[in-house]
């Protein structure tokens, strides 16, 4: 937002009062034929009336003039200036991957089609999600296993669930096969909408991609701008060799699937120099287990506690814009644990054992949780 100190300079907001006693007094100076002014009169009423109208219009001048610049734009605003700079906001995305069915007791081929639904386990709200195959598939004879391709109910990239997660089906599939999500499973990261602080940052940065020269900003705003991208890091001080630049891509899960990096280096090669050999790779994830002791009253229920705190660490490391992904601090641990588990009076970290500090081009997701309860 623009500064009230400048808006006031160039669109003050009169004070009503203050208004109204130099209006009365100009109508007097000019012989109106009206004098009764005293409050509660219809005249009196009718003139307030219009000094409140003057007020909200400068208010609303005030506004617009806040949403007529990029840096301040907000909501729709923001949006509409953006398409001034051919920029748009990036749409969500369903995540699409592949969940390996497995022959149960039975030898016959297993039909999968269309349109059947998978599930994960419930999570500790008892919330589940839902994904949908995408083409007829038949589990043959002489084969243990089959890889289903699915697609997530919604977009978001909170389908973007870890391995192991997706096993249940709504409907029996013969034979009693059962299915899970393996590691890597994901073909396409689901996304959710663009938030406006990145759109606002693309914009900003449109400058870079008139450079007549490709330079590192032109690269970084050029591929952000790909759906599924949560943000680009550009080294381009000769990482292998003179002429050499390479663009780090973190997706909406971390580390980016090939699908994602050929959608960027397709991008990244329109703009190019002549002589620059770019290469397009992945951030680096780091599974970090976590083991804590929590401490709880001594008449309080444990009953999902240890779910809750599972949970809490599981949002705190959560991939996306809202938090370093390559910096882990012990006191985030103990926050996120105390401020989303009212239960919990106090928190030991075990591991990690000290605050954690990686390359930039790492990305750390959750590992293994180790959740002991204490009574006080």
């Amino acid at each position: 937002m623009i500064d009230d100190s400048i808006l006031d300079e160039i669109l003050p907001v009169p004070d009503i009062d203050e208004l109204k006693d130099a209006t009365i007094a100009q109508l007097k100076d000019e012989g109106f034929v009206i004098t009764n002014f005293s409050s509660g009169g219809i005249f009196y009423t009718l003139l307030m009336i219009v000094l409140q109208i003057r007020i909200e219009f400068v208010q609303l001048m005030r506004t617009v003039l806040n949403n007529m610049f990029v840096s301040h734009a907000t909501g729709i605003w923001l949006t509409l200036k953006a398409a001034d700079f051919s920029k748009k906001q990036k749409d969500a995305l369903k995540t699409q991957g592949n969940v390996t069915v497995t022959r149960g007791d039975g030898t016959d081929a297993v039909r999968i089609p269309k349109g059947q639904v998978f599930k994960t386990i419930k999570d500790v709200n008892g919330e589940e999600l839902r994904f949908f195959v995408l083409n007829d598939t038949i589990l043959q004879q002489g084969s243990n296993t089959v890889d289903v391709l699915v697609e997530a109910e919604a977009a978001g990239a909170n389908y973007n669930v870890p391995a192991n997660q997706i096993t249940r089906t709504l409907t029996y599939l013969d034979g009693g096969c059962t299915l899970i999500n393996n590691t890597g499973w994901i073909t396409r990261e689901g996304a959710d909408q663009e938030d406006l602080e990145s759109l606002r940052s693309r914009t900003l940065n449109s400058w870079a991609e008139l450079a007549t020269k490709t330079i590192a900003e032109k690269y970084k705003n050029v591929c952000e701008a790909v759906a599924g991208v949560l943000f680009v890091t550009v080294d381009d001080l000769h990482p292998r060799g003179q002429g050499t630049v390479d663009i780090i891509v973190t997706s909406t899960t971390g580390e980016a699937t090939e699908g994602l990096l050929e959608a960027v280096q397709a991008e990244a090669d329109k703009i190019k120099g002549s002589y620059d050999d770019v290469l397009v790779k992945s951030s680096e994830t780091v599974p970090q287990a976590v083991a804590v002791t929590v401490y709880i009253p001594s008449n309080v229920s444990d009953t999902g506690l240890e779910d809750a705190v599972t949970a809490a660490i599981a949002e705190l490391l959560k991939v996306s814009t809202n938090r370093d992904l390559n910096i882990l601090n012990q006191a985030d641990i103990i926050y996120t644990i105390k401020s989303k588990v009212p239960a919990v009076r106090n928190v030991k970290i075990t591991v990690p054992s000290e605050d954690i500090a990686l390359e930039t081009d790492k990305v750390i997701i959750l590992g293994d949780v180790t959740v002991t309860i204490e009574r006080l």
